[in-house]
């Protein structure tokens, strides 16, 4: 289509290149007017737009300065509806039909940086729904009566002006544990629930869809206040008799009833005292199931904060802390304005083209944009992949994942980095640390590392790394131990590098150091560590913790042992009861008796394990 409209752009610059050499124009003047007419009725993209604006200008100054022009070169008597089409179209404002090209950029722009938010937070929140379908389902059941109670309250005429929420009257309570029309425990509905809150922030405030002025910064404590409001109406959580039976209120007054009765003195007496009793059994139960639901409402409440700091994390800004994503301008070609594709930085994540056959490397994945007519193909490292309009692409390519939106005219492509890949890294690398850090037999996986090393290089004295070479290791500071480790780790990585087949050499080492069966598990997780390959999200291992920092401070269990992760300014720490707290990185290893816990951080993210060394 674009093709199309270039021709026609071009045979339009023709026809006025004739006029302001004061020939007629080929075709004659009723073809100009179709053909302006035509372009003028197209939605041009922003180059062609700005192009087809110049030749106009021109076109309009030949006829304001030369009025009579066009008839002496034009035909005697121009048809009727020739003329017709001259009085209609040649005074209308070209500004104001076609929209400028920066507006239709900006709009673009907005279009796919709206595609990626919602791709990154499907994946984000598919992440925390995993963590939410378990146990009682507090959020989940909070959100799920939110959603319904908004929807009711949002078509009230209360609703405009309620920014407290006095005078919301709840609709639905929150849904039992047991509820069968609410099956929270699958996890696609569980992320379309989360979805339908996020929908109802982002559109909240924009003065659109719902008739409530807010802010974008007063949207966050508006949802957190509509969720308290929900847990504190005490028709949230009724409390009702096990079994439907009577209440207590209703065997009072059956009691007083059967006081009153005309019954026999005796008959009266034995009514009397089945009724006390039931009243006893019941008003316990109604007391036990009182304190349950107060312990539930504590827990809503608490839920309802774990919800908003969820909204505070994803919610762009001002609404939120996330940071909307940015899109680069298309580039440009040939003679167009605007980044050119050769100039695209060699450390690029992402970018926007136009949509035309284009080769390109983006941050070492080659790709290919295809174009056949209607149809659009990416080609990412030999493997095709169709681009439907406003569908996001995802293709993992190596540590890589390739996120594609096709939107009318432009593509955009950018790279993630693959969901707990840098991390997963991170945690390969530390479950050596975790044997090299361990005082087991003398630091034997330790000794054995720097024998090993040596080892590469040529003979060894194995005498060097006797029990007795390594004293100074319990010495040394922890982090100084931990870096004294990695440092070496870097170094045989680099020797094996130059030495194929190198990995051989533990085991003699081993047998010489009298360490077989350590040599044994040093040379497993060293094998599995060099030969990392980035996990999918579904072989990432169910014995993985996952978390964020956040305001609060994140708890780390390993048996007994309960680790404390927080964020003070810039610096991460890590601590125990009655230890020092340690700095955080992007990677650290945590001993205990039998093993030690690793800790891995890429930016707010964490990940830890429990390595088993003994």
């Amino acid at each position: 289509m674009n093709v199309e409209l270039n021709d026609l752009i071009e045979l339009f610059a023709y026809k006025v290149d004739d006029l302001e050499a004061g020939r007629e124009p080929r075709g004659g003047t009723g073809s100009l007017l179709h053909l302006r007419r035509r372009l003028l009725e197209a939605k041009l993209p922003g180059p062609l737009a700005k192009r087809f604006r110049e030749i106009d200008r021109r076109y309009r100054a030949i006829q304001d300065q030369e009025p009579g022009a066009t008839a002496e070169v034009g035909p005697a008597s121009p048809p009727p509806e020739l003329a017709e089409i001259d009085l209609g179209i040649v005074e209308l404002p070209i500004e104001e039909d076609v929209l400028p090209a920066e507006d239709q950029t900006q709009a673009l722009l907005q279009a796919f940086a709206e595609d990626v938010y919602w791709a990154r937070l499907n994946r984000e929140l598919a992440r925390v729904v995993r963590g939410l379908t378990g146990g009682r389902r507090y959020e989940l059941r909070l959100a799920y009566a939110f959603l319904q109670n908004f929807e009711a309250y949002s078509a009230t005429p209360n609703f405009a002006r309620d920014f407290n929420l006095s005078k919301f009257t709840l609709s639905e309570p929150i849904p039992a544990l047991s509820d069968p029309l609410v099956t929270l425990d699958d996890e696609e509905i569980a992320l379309a629930l989360m979805r339908e809150v996020f929908h109802i922030a982002l559109r909240l405030g924009d003065g659109k869809t719902y008739p409530l002025p807010l802010p974008p910064e007063g949207v966050l404590p508006y949802l957190r206040r509509f969720l308290r409001r929900i847990v504190e109406t005490p028709e949230a959580l009724p409390v009702t008799p096990p079994g439907g039976g009577p209440t207590s209120d209703e065997l009072r007054a059956a009691l007083d009833e059967a006081r009153r009765s005309a019954l026999t003195a005796h008959e009266r007496e034995q009514l009397v005292r089945d009724l006390e009793e039931k009243l006893r059994e019941v008003a316990a139960q109604e007391r036990r199931m009182r304190m349950v639901a107060e312990e539930d409402r504590r827990r809503f409440l608490a839920a309802a904060e774990r919800l908003t700091a969820i909204l505070r994390r994803y919610l762009p800004a001002p609404r939120g802390e996330a940071a909307f994503p940015e899109v680069p301008e298309p580039l440009a070609s040939g003679a167009d304005a605007g980044p050119k594709l050769d100039e695209l930085p060699r450390d690029a994540t992402m970018v926007t083209l136009r949509r035309a056959p284009t080769r390109l490397t983006l941050g070492g994945v080659p790709l290919t944009l295809s174009v056949a007519g209607e149809h659009t193909q990416l080609t990412v490292a030999g493997e095709e992949y169709p681009l439907r309009e406003g569908e996001p692409l995802s293709v993992p390519y190596e540590t890589w994942e390739v996120w594609a939106f096709l939107r009318g005219d432009y593509v955009h492509v950018r790279l993630e980095m693959r969901e707990g890949a840098q991390l997963s890294a991170l945690l390969s690398e530390g479950r050596v640390l975790a044997y090299l850090v361990h005082p087991h037999a003398d630091y034997a996986y330790l000794r054995l590392l720097r024998a090993f090393s040596a080892r590469l290089k040529g003979p060894v004295n194995y005498e060097e790394y006797s029990p007795e070479s390594a004293e100074r290791f319990t010495e040394a500071p922890l982090d100084t131990l931990e870096a004294f480790a990695r440092k070496g780790l870097g170094v045989v990585k680099q020797r094996l590098r130059k030495t194929p087949g190198g990995l051989k050499l533990l085991r003699e080492v081993a047998v010489s150091l009298g360490l077989e069966p350590e040599g044994q598990k040093l040379l497993r997780v060293l094998s599995d560590w060099l030969n990392f390959r980035p996990p999918t999200r579904e072989t990432m291992g169910g014995d993985l913790g996952i978390a964020t920092i956040a305001g609060e401070p994140v708890n780390v269990q390993a048996g007994n042992l309960v680790l404390s992760v927080r964020q003070t300014d810039d610096t991460v720490y890590v601590g125990a009861a009655g230890s020092v707290p340690r700095k955080l990185g992007d990677l650290m290893v945590w001993p205990l008796d039998d093993g030690a816990v690793v800790i891995a951080r890429e930016g707010k993210r964490l990940a830890h394990t429990f390595v088993k060394v003994i």
